[in-house]
C-alpha cells in the first residue's frame, strides 16, 4: 500500500568547520527574517542530492545502494558558495558558484542513475537531474511579511550579498536519513584518512579554544545591531574572523590559550611599526596558563603565533583597514550573554567612530 512507503533523502554534509558557518548563518537569517523554523528544529547543515520513496522491507536494499554509491563518490569535495537567493519568497538560500553547481550536478546524476532503477523519486521533484538546482537553505517556510524582510535588506545598498556570503565549504560525510521525522540512518565519511598521529595532534592543536558558538552569538548580537559582514574572509592577512567592508574593519576573535594572552614573557608585547605609540596586546588576563611540560616547545610555539598575528594585523593596518581583537575572557564566564553584548556595543561604537583608533582590543 501507498502508505507504506516513506521519503528517504541522501544528503552532503559539511566538515566541523563548515558546519558551523552555516548553522551561524541560518541564526542570522533567523534573526533577519523572525522565522527560527531551521534554528529551533536544529536542522543539520547540508545540500540535499536527492529523494526517494522505499517500503519498510526494502530500506536493507536501499541501504545498500546508497553505499555502493558512497564508494564510488569518496573524493575531497570543497564548494564556492558567492551569494543568496531564494525560491518563489518561500525559501531563502545560499547560492553555488558555478564551478561548484557543476560538480553538485554530477553527484546527483550519477546519484539517481544508481538508485532510480529500484526506487522511484520521492518528495520535491526538484531533486531530479534535469531540475536540479543544489542549495543551502537559510531560511526556509517563510510568510510573505517574513520575505519581505530579506528583500528589503538585500536590496539595501549595505547589503552586497555576492561580496558578504563568498564562502568556501568542505565536504566531509555524505547521509541516507528517514524524512518526517528526521532520522539518519547512515552516514559515510567520504575522506580518507591518511593523516599520521603525529599530524593529527598537529591539527587538533591549531584549533582556537575560543571555539564557534563565542564567534555566533557576538555575530549575532552585531547583526541584531544592524551591522552587515563578511566571515572568514581568505582573501585578507589572517583570514579576519568578521570583516565590515562598510566601514573597511575588521575583527579577529582570538582564544586565550592558543594566542597566548597573558603569557608575562617579555616578547609577549610587541609594538606595532606601524602605529606609533599604541602597544599591541597589551591588555593582559589570567586565563593564560603555560603547559608545565615541554616548556621550551611551548613558549617557541606560542613566540610564533604571536608574531605571526602582529605579523597580519600591520598588513592589514598598511593597507588602511582598522582593526580590533576581541578575546575570549572578555565574552566567556558568569554573564557571557551580558559580557557579548557589552563588547558588541563597544564594536560599534568603534566602528562609528571613523579612522580615530586604527587598532583596538575589547
Amino acid at each position: 500500500m501507498t502508505d507504506s512507503f516513506k521519503t528517504y533523502a541522501v544528503s552532503l554534509c559539511f566538515d566541523k568547520d563548515s558546519s558551523e558557518k552555516v548553522l551561524s548563518l541560518q541564526k542570522d537569517f533567523s534573526l533577519l527574517t523572525e522565522n527560527d523554523y531551521l534554528v529551533k528544529n536544529s536542522v543539520p547543515a547540508h545540500i540535499t542530492l536527492g529523494m526517494f520513496h522505499a517500503a519498510d522491507g526494502d530500506v536493507p536494499e536501499l541501504e545498500r545502494l546508497f553505499s555502493e554509491f558512497a564508494d564510488g563518490a569518496r573524493r575531497h569535495l570543497s564548494l564556492s558558495f558567492d551569494g543568496t537567493d531564494n525560491f518563489k519568497g518561500k525559501v531563502v538560500f545560499l547560492k553555488p558558484a558555478v564551478d561548484s553547481i557543476s560538480q553538485l550536478k554530477e553527484l546527483n546524476a550519477a546519484l539517481h542513475e544508481k538508485i532510480l532503477s529500484r526506487f522511484r523519486a520521492g518528495g520535491n521533484q526538484n531533486y531530479l537531474p534535469e531540475r536540479y538546482f543544489p542549495h543551502i537553505a537559510l531560511a526556509v517556510k517563510l510568510t510573505q511579511e517574513q520575505f519581505k524582510k530579506y528583500e528589503a535588506w538585500s536590496q539595501s545598498s549595505k547589503a552586497t550579498c555576492a561580496e558578504t556570503y563568498y564562502l568556501h565549504l568542505k565536504i566531509a560525510d555524505i547521509s541516507l536519513a528517514k524524512c518526517k521525522p528526521y532520522k539518519e540512518l547512515h552516514r559515510i565519511n567520504l575522506l580518507t584518512d591518511t593523516l599520521s598521529a603525529e599530524q593529527r595532534h598537529k591539527n587538533m592543536s591549531a584549533i582556537r579554544s575560543c571555539g564557534g558558538k563565542l564567534e555566533t552569538s557576538l555575530r549575532s548580537q552585531l547583526f541584531k545591531f544592524g551591522f552587515r559582514f563578511r566571515k572568514n574572509d581568505r582573501r585578507l592577512d589572517g583570514s579576519p574572523d568578521i570583516v565590515f567592508p562598510h566601514y573597511k574593519a575588521v575583527v579577529f576573535i582570538n582564544g586565550c590559550f592558543w594566542h597566548a594572552h597573558g603569557w608575562k614573557a617579555e616578547q609577549s608585547i610587541l609594538k606595532s611599526s606601524v602605529l606609533e605609540e599604541d602597544v599591541l596586546y597589551s591588555i593582559l588576563c589570567d586565563k593564560f596558563r603555560m603547559p608545565t611540560t615541554n616548556t621550551e616547545f611551548w613558549e617557541a610555539k606560542f613566540t610564533r603565533n604571536r608574531k605571526r598575528d602582529i605579523n597580519d594585523i600591520e598588513k592589514l593596518l598598511e593597507k588602511g583597514w582598522r582593526v580590533g581583537v576581541v578575546w575570549e575572557c572578555s565574552i566567556t564566564g558568569r554573564n557571557r550573554n551580558d559580557k557579548i553584548r557589552s563588547t558588541a556595543e563597544k564594536i560599534s561604537l568603534w566602528l562609528e567612530e571613523g579612522f580615530n583608533a586604527p587598532f583596538q582590543e575589547f
